[in-house]
C-alpha cells in the first residue's frame, strides 16, 4: 500500500493558521470597536461627566493601538529595510509613551 502526498499540504497548514490569526484579530478589533462605541454613548447620556465612559474609551483605544502595532509589525517584518524598521520602533514607542503620559 502506498501512501501519496499532495505538495500543497504543507500550504494547508500555513493558511490554518493565518486564518486563526486573523479571526482572534478580528475578534479583539470588535471589542476594541465595542469599547469605543460605549463609550461615546455613555459620554452622551452623562454629559462628559463619567468616569465610566472615560474607562471604556481608555480600553477601546489601548486595543485599537494595539492591533494598529501588531499589523504594523507584520507589515515591517515583510519590508526588511532599516528606515521601515527604524521608523516603526519610534512610532511604537512615541505612542505607547505618551499614551501612558497622557492617562
Amino acid at each position: 500500500m502506498q501512501v501519496q502526498f499532495n505538495k500543497n499540504d504543507k500550504k494547508d497548514g500555513a493558511k490554518g493558521g493565518k486564518k486563526t490569526f486573523n479571526t482572534i484579530l478580528s475578534l479583539v478589533a470588535y471589542v476594541a470597536i465595542g469599547c469605543i462605541a460605549i463609550a461615546i454613548l455613555l459620554a452622551l447620556i452623562f454629559k462628559n461627566n463619567s468616569s465610566v465612559s472615560n474607562a471604556f474609551g481608555a480600553v477601546g483605544e489601548a486595543i485599537a493601538y494595539s492591533i494598529c502595532i501588531v499589523l504594523a509589525f507584520s507589515w515591517v517584518r515583510t519590508h526588511r529595510q532599516i528606515p521601515w524598521i527604524v521608523c516603526y520602533v519610534v512610532f511604537v514607542v512615541t505612542i505607547v509613551v505618551l499614551y501612558i503620559l497622557t492617562i
